[in-house]
């Protein structure tokens, strides 16, 4: 992998934090705005179209609360929280 593909996955990496960041405080207050959808053109093409298909931009609201509702469930149940930063 060269080292622009890595910036690119590290890139990624570091939006997928702010992805279960951005569901936890879902979770209290639904009527948060997804940071990565505020700026996308502010990445790497390559990681747009990445966010793009885990879908972490370019969703419905009930999309993300539902999202966030799961995520919830798993952190309640034991599940360890992503930290990918």
């Amino acid at each position: 992998m060269t080292k622009i593909n890595n910036d690119f996955y590290s890139d990624f990496n570091n939006c997928k934090s702010i992805w279960f960041l951005f569901l936890t405080e879902l979770n209290w207050n639904p009527k948060a705005i997804n940071p990565l959808e505020i700026v996308p053109e502010s990445f790497w093409p390559e990681v747009t179209d990445l966010l793009i298909q885990a879908k972490y931009i370019g969703q419905s609201r009930e999309y993300y609360l539902s999202e966030s509702d799961k995520y919830i469930e798993y952190l309640s149940k034991g599940g360890k929280p992503f930290k990918g930063i």
